[in-house]
């Protein structure tokens, strides 16, 4: 039979359909039963149609449209037997049916679209039994917006069940741009992802917002579509008993509910048993977590509803949902709906319950801070507490030039009442102050948090941490080991005691990063992914996750996992983004990491242009990431064989730190020794030796006596100086203490980065053991990052020919030779020919 009279009863197939291959491949795995339970405007009865017309050829294909309309089992049986040009019999119609469906020899599909959307428990009974007694050569494909009442266990476990649901049919991005192409639509990335964003993948709702002018889809996402709130309003809306249409039109007004909250607000509407309704009909409601306690409406069905008439009172019911999570120990939702209430009073009385914790948790210190503008400023400057709360806030947002505007108002309230209270309000003072000061970089941070360690009240549990967390970073930043892990475990023992897991990740996070200035990766990698583990039982994202996953990144990166790395790097910088934290600065680095290992010097470049730009857009203080980004511009010049203005750079960099006495931003605290490594290649590269010995020989030895891992490398580049100067038996000496100095702290993937500006050391680097240790049990060398051209010129080199004989051997022009020369200097990061072919016969890249 012909594809075109085979497929005639079908439906018409939408114009400009974009196929879910996605999807149906799922369907066609062999299951006798596949069912497809959504709301209105998923796509279910075209996946149907799609799926059913890619049948064997041998497969009769059965289509029945019951219009989500009421229908008995006789008439099921009617249609059916009509379908099949079969005689109904004087049997039961359920007997009618089981018989009917037990004649047909070739195999079946039997389309059941749009299944009826009220409750029928013997429509429902009798196709459950019916499904049961089908012979193999049945194949049922059921789509609704209710998923009828069946126990299919034994389908289930049999694997003769597939289903889906609104969760599987929301639009990927992929299939979103398929959907574009075939409506020959070129949105901008920015455009493409709002509108996924805001649509949910629903659909309907992206189909209804593409129509209209391209241009003003923007315009659209945020004041909606006329042609959408009528669509909610005939296929959702209409027909739904009222109490159903005024708990949705409420429900829209509310971030997230559960049964309790429900019969608490919608008692005469249905109360806890109204979360079962919604799920039976398939009126959008999304699951937030897997124990079924937690729910929201799909979003674009709730923004269409907040735009209609409210059908009961709002601002009445989100007084009642406040004290109702007030109640709960739910703060932050509590302040939220006293807010939308307007009631400023109870949301500023609820504010001053707030812990400095639970600005750690989710978005909660964005949202703090939206509710600081939000809120009437001389409620805000009410309390000592809600000013010192505010103050803590601006901090973990890394808004530091706001803090002491915000901190001015303290002078109000004193003096106290009594000199202990007085001491105490101002020990609270002193350590915001000492926190402010160690994330402006200021080495007066110490004095001030340890002059509040003295006078905080123990009951100031959460500041007592914050200020040896703050210690513990400025001992970092002064390369002082021992005295940071002092700080951390004090804090971790109080946060432990108070039993606050999110503080202990959060001293864990300082903690990571002096194992990895120590070298000991592994065991910091694992210490990450304990942090994370606790947060992810406790349900806990925010901030503190989001550093921990961007640790991970990093650490996974320098112990050669790419792959794992940029997976750890994306999820953790989303999260960043996502609470506006400051230390995505640290994934965005790691990022131009990557592209320098691997030369790609534009993404490297475009890496450190996001980050200034997100540091800007988050108000963030510069004194957090200037530096820091000025190293990674002299770093990146560097790479480029741009000595000159690396050198510039990082003088810039170091005078600057020095003339300020600032110390090194969180997250970044070996930045000054890092630099003046950094400066010391640069004048290496410049052919200036002994500028590069005299600066390196003390800092090196510092760095050792420090037990930093970056001493390896300062050793193994003053053994270079010294070599080029003709120091052999010093170079020799250098490299050794390198080596030694490695073995205590084995950061070998750090030795091994800067292995390559120290050429003459190779052979000392390729004498058993130091090849297994430099580059794993597996691989006795780098991979070479020379393309076959390079290679060529480089073996040229070593055999002595002349540029112009390698011109002529090679066929190329003089010119060509020196480029290629030049790049094979700077990928190899060296400054003179010799060398380079001095590193890469220690490689094996030459015989």
């Amino acid at each position: 039979m012909p594809a075109s009279d085979r497929y005639s009863h079908l439906p018409r197939l939408p114009h400009a359909h974009a196929p879910r291959a996605r999807l149906a491949e799922r369907l066609q795995q062999g299951s006798r039963v596949n069912l497809i339970c959504a709301p209105a405007g998923f796509g279910k009865s075209v996946l149907l149609n799609e799926c059913v017309r890619q049948a064997p050829s041998n497969t009769a294909v059965l289509w029945l449209d019951l219009l989500g309309q009421p229908l008995t089992l006789d008439t099921l049986a009617n249609r059916l037997s009509s379908a099949l040009d079969h005689t109904r019999s004087a049997a039961e119609p359920f007997d009618q049916l089981c018989a009917l469906l037990q004649r047909p020899r070739q195999p079946l599909w039997i389309v059941l679209d749009d299944y009826p959307r009220q409750p029928n428990a013997d429509l429902d009974a009798a196709l459950e039994r019916l499904l049961e007694r089908t012979p193999h050569t049945v194949c049922w494909w059921i789509s609704g917006r209710r998923r009828p009442a069946w126990h299919l266990p034994r389908l289930l476990l049999q694997g003769d069940l597939r289903e889906l649901n609104a969760a599987d049919l929301a639009l990927t991005r992929d299939e979103l741009d398929q959907l574009l192409k075939a409506r020959a639509l070129n949105l901008p990335g920015a455009s493409r992802k709002a509108l996924l964003q805001q649509s949910e993948g629903w659909l309907a709702g992206v189909c209804l917002l593409l129509l209209g002018e391209p241009a003003e889809l923007s315009e659209r996402l945020r004041q909606g579509s006329p042609l959408l709130t009528d669509y909610i309003q005939h296929e959702v809306l209409s027909g739904l008993p009222e109490p159903l249409r005024e708990a949705l039109c409420l429900l829209a007004h509310l971030p997230r509910f559960n049964a309790e909250l429900c019969q608490l607000l919608l008692a005469e509407q249905g109360g806890a048993s109204l979360l079962d309704t919604l799920a039976q009909q398939q009126l959008f409601l999304l699951p937030l977590d897997s124990q079924g306690q937690w729910y929201r409406l799909w979003q674009p069905l709730a923004e269409c509803l907040r735009r209609l008439p409210a059908l009961l009172p709002i601002k009445q019911s989100h007084l009642l949902a406040c004290q109702w999570f007030a109640q709960q120990g739910l703060l932050r939702e509590a302040v939220e709906h006293a807010v939308w209430a307007g009631d400023n009073e109870i949301a500023a009385a609820y504010l001053q319950r707030y812990g400095q914790d639970q600005l750690l948790i989710g978005h909660s210190v964005a949202q703090f801070l939206h509710w600081r503008s939000a809120l009437p400023a001389e409620l805000l400057r009410s309390t000592p507490r809600l000013i010192t709360l505010q103050a803590w806030a601006l901090i973990i947002c890394a808004k530091l030039d706001d803090v002491e505007p915000c901190l001015a108002p303290l002078a109000n309230f004193l003096p106290q009442p009594d000199a202990t209270r007085q001491r105490q309000l101002l020990a609270q003072y002193q350590a915001i102050q000492g926190v402010l000061s160690r994330q402006r970089g200021l080495p007066d941070a110490a004095q001030l948090c340890g002059e509040a360690l003295a006078y905080l009240p123990r009951k100031a549990w959460s500041q007592h941490i914050l200020c040896h967390q703050a210690l513990a970073q400025q001992a970092l930043a002064e390369q002082q080991l021992g005295l940071a892990e002092q700080h951390i475990e004090e804090g971790l023992r109080q946060a432990r005691e108070s039993g606050n897991s999110l503080f202990e990740a959060l001293l864990s996070v300082d903690w990571v990063h002096l194992l990895s200035l120590q070298g000991h990766l592994a065991r910091g990698l694992s210490l990450c992914q304990q942090a994370l583990n606790s947060l992810e039982q406790h349900s806990v994202r925010g901030p503190v996750y989001a550093r921990l996953l961007l640790l991970k990144g990093q650490l996974l990166d320098s112990r050669q996992h790419p792959e794992e790395a940029r997976n750890a790097l994306t999820h953790g910088l989303r999260e960043a983004h996502s609470c506006e934290d400051a230390y995505l600065l640290l994934g965005y680095m790691s990022q131009v990491e990557q592209a320098l290992a691997l030369d790609l010097f534009d993404q490297a470049h475009d890496a450190l242009r996001r980050a200034e730009r997100q540091m800007q857009w988050l108000h963030v203080s510069p004194a957090r990431y200037r530096q820091v980004l000025r190293y990674g511009h002299a770093w990146l010049a560097l790479q480029q064989g741009q000595a000159e203005q690396a050198q510039s750079i990082a003088q810039q960099v170091l005078g600057d730190m020095a003339s300020h006495t600032q110390l090194a931003p969180s997250g970044f605290y070996d930045l000054i020794p890092r630099c003046t490594v950094l400066l010391a290649q640069a004048e290496l590269h410049l052919n200036q030796p002994a500028a590069c010995a005299a600066r390196l020989a003390p800092l090196a030895a510092q760095l050792r006596q420090q037990g930093m891992a970056l001493a390896s490398a300062a050793y193994l580049i003053y053994g270079q100086a010294l070599a080029v100067q003709g120091d052999s038996q010093g170079a020799q000496q250098a490299w050794h203490s390198a080596l030694s100095h490695a073995e205590s702290h084995p950061h070998w993937p750090l030795l091994r980065h800067y292995a390559r500006w120290a050429p003459d050391c190779h052979s000392l680097l390729s004498q058993a053991p130091w090849p297994e240790r430099l580059h794993g049990q597996q691989q006795a060398s780098q991979a070479c990052p020379l393309s076959e051209r390079e290679c060529d010129v480089l073996e040229r080199i070593a055999a002595g020919d002349s540029n112009q004989q390698i011109a002529e051997r090679l066929f190329i022009s003089l010119h060509t030779v020196k480029t290629h020369a030049r790049r094979i200097n700077v990928k190899l990061g060296v400054a003179r020919r010799t060398q380079a072919v001095a590193y890469a016969k220690a490689q094996g890249w030459l015989g």
